[in-house]
């Protein structure tokens, strides 16, 4: 007799998720021709902050390299840059990330980020929030963007002592009258946003004015409850995001992180909201977390080590929820974790990957098989060239099936989705003394090509063998728009962790993947087998590219299987990989 475990899901993207409505648009649209009304900026008007109640320590390090840069007097990130003194602060030709930046004063924290700066630097970054200020002090739709608004009343009152350093009392009174203003500009724009990171970004800028300002601890409960209602559309009580994204719950941790730090600032305990915010936060990466300690980039980007550190994040070995969309398997030194739901709404997310049934593999600490990474960072979007932004978010990008060069998913690009793509995960996973199975299918080719795509996998109990068939089934369900007249191409990848190399068999249908051993003169090694089921096929390896949680581009192998799949006929591919140790 057996002990067997069991769990079958349905997972189901929101019919109606393409993005905001024309109605919302219009409205987004109204509310920013209204904030530049004479109406408006009599509401900006009220009494003037005449000191911050206390000054957190920022928790949160900045960038060194850029720091030395604004040391340097260059405002310069994502590869441009311009002068402290002289720089125009709305330049057309600036990439976003950077205006973004400016007007959200990240700058500050990364200036932080470099000791033992002397009085003339100081005096530098005063200048530059001055001119800020006497080009911005009225309503600009880009300066006073909610999120960047946030992001600077948490930047001024972090780092008040580069920003106002006291001798000039003339613009302490400026700042400090901005930061009131742009709390109440806040009060307004930010509970008529979409949900989103952008949301609690400008929130927590409320929340923070509220405890700092004298006098806010009427609008702190307000804030709070604010904060709340947008923590609650974007996390589940399991720790699981509405986004799919590692990055983002690392993201809304580091947030909360910051606020437990003014309130630390107030000599206070952080609110239950925080504090449970945190947990969830740091639970919901554990359990994403792989053998490396690091989830796998989904949806958008990968934690850097730093942020998991400073988050307190410990890989838990239980799954991930089941609203998550993620499905684990784990035995003896393997993990192995497998996107099994639809892309994350729209609404909520620019950045969704065309992922679906695409796994990720960790042997110990050794990256096996990977995704090629996310296109964001720590410090937001990365400046890549655009083919390579969207490959990383691709079908082809991820290890698993690509059917007729088509992502599972059509990709947003922040416009409204197009039908089309995964709307349907069904789930399947069991364990049992014989091992760990896994079954997915998605319906992301239904209405193009009529075919699911249905992934199997098998693991052993000791973690040394797994084994996989990929299957596409014509589905009797809905219309096909486009029947093939002819064979479509199929192909199927398997990214190999950096460092990892594969070496084909003679025989062509397989491979010995070496992984870099733990000790001198012996490397771990995985033979990987392949069988085409149904027709003729072929193995080879191919390169490919990995960008990690820092940024850096690595250079690193494929194993791609190739076949055709004939009009109204069942495609399927069996693989494995079996574990062995080579001695060096």
């Amino acid at each position: 007799m057996t002990e067997e475990a069991n769990s079958q899901l349905r997972l189901t993207r929101d019919l109606g998720d393409r993005g905001p409505s024309l109605s919302q648009r219009l409205s987004d649209r109204l509310d920013r021709l209204s904030f530049a009304s004479p109406f408006h900026r009599m509401r900006l008007k009220g009494r003037y902050p005449l000191k911050l109640v206390a000054v957190p320590e920022d928790p949160i390090p900045g960038d060194p390299a850029i720091g030395q840069r604004l040391k340097g007097g260059r405002l310069f990130r994502d590869g441009y840059g311009q002068g402290m003194l002289e720089a125009r602060l709305d330049a057309p030709d600036a990439p976003a990330s950077w205006r973004q930046w400016v007007h959200g004063w990240g700058w500050l924290r990364d200036l932080a980020a470099v000791e033992e700066l002397n009085a003339s630097e100081i005096r530098r970054a005063e200048a530059l929030a001055k001119r800020w200020l006497a080009h911005y002090h009225e309503y600009d739709e880009e300066g006073w963007e909610p999120s960047a608004t946030g992001r600077r009343v948490l930047m001024a009152c972090l780092h008040a002592p580069l920003v106002m350093p006291g001798h000039d009392h003339i613009h302490r009174s400026a700042v400090l009258n901005g930061i009131a203003r742009w709390a109440r500009h806040l009060e307004r724009a930010a509970p008529r946003m979409q949900p989103g990171i952008g949301k609690l970004e400008a929130l927590a800028g409320l929340v923070g004015s509220a405890l700092i300002l004298p006098g806010g601890d009427e609008r702190h409960g307000r804030a709070e409850a604010l904060l709340g209602e947008a923590l609650a559309a974007l996390l589940a009580e399991d720790g699981s995001a509405l986004a799919r994204s590692p990055l983002e719950l690392a993201r809304i941790g580091d947030l909360m992180l910051t606020l437990s730090a003014f309130h630390a600032a107030r000599a206070h305990r952080p609110s239950p909201l925080i504090a449970r915010t945190l947990e969830q936060v740091r639970t919901g990466l554990g359990m994403l977390s792989m053998g490396d300690d690091q989830p796998s980039p989904w949806h958008g980007g990968q934690p850097s080590r730093a942020q998991l550190r400073r988050l307190g994040v410990q890989p838990i070995p239980q799954p991930p929820g089941k609203g998550s969309g993620f499905q684990r398997l784990s035995a003896g030194t393997l993990t192995l974790m497998m996107d099994a739901g639809p892309p994350p709404p729209t609404r909520v997310s620019t950045q969704a990957h065309a992922s679906t049934l695409a796994f990720t593999l960790t042997d110990g600490k050794r990256s096996l098989i990977v995704s090629c990474g996310g296109g964001q960072g720590e410090g937001g979007v990365r400046q890549l060239p655009a083919e390579l932004a969207m490959g990383l978010r691709s079908t082809a990008g991820h290890s698993t099936l690509v059917l007729a060069d088509t992502n599972s998913s059509r990709l947003p690009d922040g416009g409204p989705r197009k039908l089309g793509g995964v709307e349907e995960v069904l789930v399947d996973a069991r364990s049992s003394l014989e091992g760990h199975w896994l079954e997915g299918r998605h319906d992301g080719w239904r209405r193009r090509f009529g075919v699911d795509h249905l992934r199997r996998l098998w693991m052993s109990p000791d973690g040394t063998d797994l084994r996989g068939e990929d299957q596409l089934i014509p589905s009797g369900r809905g219309l096909a728009l486009n029947r093939p007249k002819g064979p479509l191409p199929v192909a199927i990848r398997f990214h190999l962790g950096p460092g990892a190399t594969a070496t084909p068999t003679q025989d062509g249908r397989g491979a010995l993947v070496v992984l870099p051993g733990a000790r001198a003169g012996q490397d771990i090694a995985w033979a990987f087998r392949t069988s085409f089921n149904h027709a003729p096929g072929k193995l080879s390896i191919e390169p490919s590219l990995f960008l990690d949680s820092e940024g850096v581009i690595h250079e690193i192998q494929q194993i791609l299987l190739t076949t055709l799949l004939e009009p109204g006929a069942t495609g399927d591919v069996s693989w494995s990989f079996k574990r062995q140790v080579k001695a060096g």
